[in-house]
């Protein structure tokens, strides 16, 4: 599961909405994949995706969707975090400055996963931006047929 919620920077007004932050959160006992997916996959799309300007989340599910049609092989999208490199097989993520490297490798979810996180990420930027927002989704289960 997923759970996106509004956190509010400590010590400010939790009706200042320019103090709220949308965020997500993988909700798993396993340590590293709760690590991994929280890193990669909903920070990108949290922070890549700020609030849907310009339609991006609604851009990429377009893509997402003609990907999974076979109608796209790939596409890239991805913004100050990471490239998200999408293919039907899996979506790997790229750190944006750094590329590959130690801090940041290569990470990968399946394309089902991600179009889950991406989905539910819109649902919640329809809600209001309050301190009571919350929504909590399904991800389906899988690992990515090739990561590199």
């Amino acid at each position: 599961k997923a759970h996106f919620y509004v956190h509010c920077f400590e010590g400010f007004d939790p009706k200042d909405e320019y103090r709220l932050m949308r965020v997500g959160e993988l909700l798993v006992p396993d340590d590293q994949l709760r690590e991994k997916f929280n890193g990669y996959a909903l920070s990108s799309i949290t922070s890549d995706f700020f609030e849907n300007r310009h339609g991006d989340v609604d851009k990429a599910l377009a893509s997402v969707e003609k990907v999974e049609s076979g109608f796209l092989d790939h596409f890239e999208t991805g913004g100050q975090g990471f490239t998200h490199h999408i293919t039907r097989a899996r979506v790997r993520f790229e750190h944006s400055v750094f590329g590959e490297c130690p801090e940041w490798p290569i990470w990968c979810c399946t394309l089902a996963q991600y179009k889950a996180a991406l989905q539910g990420y819109r649902r919640f930027l329809d809600m209001p931006k309050s301190i009571d927002s919350d929504l909590t989704i399904e991800l389906p289960d899988g690992e990515p047929d090739d990561c590199h």
